[in-house]
């Protein structure tokens, strides 16, 4: 094999691409001259050991510049004495165009509307060689490659890494922090860093420096993006129209039953209410407090329908009988033709609705829940404490 007196880089002329370049010959002599152009280094590498690194400029080589390689192979002194190692060159240059994406989806829960989401994270990052020892004895022998490496196969190397930590990062960030994956846009340049500084001490054992980290987009399959739009649209919906809508839906209903023939009486629209309590817990409880206004009572046949204006009201049912009865025709219970008032104990005549002396309502109020009897100014029935 010839003699190399003159050592040039001789590879592809598109400088960005390339990252490693090994020179073809491993036969040298001193004296030669070692040329490594801007944004390049040359490393003297033999026997699996990184030796003497060159920066740019003309090199003469001599047992002065080459002192690990000259311990090594007991290089002697002056002449043209011939040695052997391998020469690479490495580029120097930032490339920060590499692009970077999850090779298939992962599974992220959404916490705001708990749906499960495939999700795929893709953007791009930028590597300069810091190290060019750490890096030639990390890399060589790793990529697949007899005289040149480039940044595809760098990517290619670090891929699983990436992929590794970008799903751990992204899922982390996005149940720890409480965001909506519909909202994940803005937050895309501080889950860059976050995704940065996971990775970047990764490529510094390997001497690479990780700059100009991206995540260009989170993104997932259309039908998880419109779960998470018919649920956001659910959730604005009743947040806008809230209590006032499920009022609307049981004055409807009511209308409703109150125009269906059918129905025939108010003790059946009372059990066409009582069917509405069942539909759900918003709007049961919109239909009990209608129905407590209400005081849905059976007929009684003791009644008629013009009540006599001093209708003495039963304590035990609140059933309205004639002013002269004796006794409830609903219930049988004997009346008492005079009674107190709940507030001041005045005397009154039996059926009176409010106090001549204070003025407060008299009658009892019925528990819409026990249906037991109360004074008309509890708010809270002595029963069962359902409020009045």
């Amino acid at each position: 094999m010839d003699i190399i007196d003159r050592i040039k880089y001789d590879g592809p002329a598109f400088d960005g691409q390339w990252l490693i370049y090994k020179y073809p010959s491993d036969e040298f002599v001193l004296g030669s001259q070692l040329i490594v152009n801007q944004s390049q280094e040359a490393l003297f590498f033999k026997g699996g050991k990184a030796l003497d690194l060159f920066g740019p400029g003309t090199h003469t080589l001599t047992t002065g510049n080459l002192p690990i390689l000259k311990r090594l192979v007991n290089i002697p002194f002056g002449g043209k004495t011939p040695f052997s190692a391998e020469i690479y060159y490495v580029n120097t240059t930032s490339r920060l165009d590499n692009k970077w994406g999850t090779s298939v989806p992962f599974q992220v829960t959404d916490p705001k509307y708990n749906i499960i989401m495939a999700v795929r994270a893709f953007g791009q990052y930028g590597i300069t060689i810091s190290d060019a020892r750490l890096f030639i004895t990390k890399i060589v022998g790793a990529v697949n490659s007899d005289h040149i490496s480039n940044h595809d196969d760098v990517r290619k190397y670090f891929n699983s890494l990436i992929n590794t930590k970008i799903k751990e990062v992204v899922s982390s960030y996005i149940i720890h922090m409480k965001i909506s994956l519909l909202e994940i846009t803005t937050y895309l340049g501080e889950l860059s860093e976050v995704c940065h500084s996971a990775i970047k001490d990764e490529f510094n054992r390997f001497g690479i420096d990780l700059h100009n980290f991206y995540i260009e987009s989170v993104n997932f399959p259309n039908n998880n993006i419109d779960k998470l739009k018919e649920a956001l649209e659910r959730k604005s919906e009743l947040t806008v129209l809230g209590e006032d809508y499920y009022r609307q839906r049981s004055f409807d209903v009511l209308e409703k039953l109150a125009e269906n023939e059918a129905a025939g009486s108010a003790a059946n629209a009372g059990i066409g209410l009582g069917m509405g309590l069942g539909a759900g817990t918003v709007a049961g409880s919109a239909f009990a407090d209608l129905a407590r206004n209400l005081q849905v009572a059976p007929d009684a046949p003791s009644v008629s329908r013009r009540e006599a204006p001093n209708s003495i009201v039963c304590n035990k049912c609140s059933h309205k009988n004639a002013p002269d009865s004796k006794f409830c025709g609903n219930c049988g219970d004997q009346f008492d033709h005079s009674m107190k008032c709940h507030n001041c104990h005045e005397e009154l005549l039996a059926g009176s609705k409010f106090c001549g002396q204070c003025g407060q309502p008299q009658g009892i109020k019925k528990c819409s829940r026990c249906g037991h009897s109360n004074k008309p100014n509890n708010l809270f029935c002595e029963e069962c404490g359902t409020k009045c």
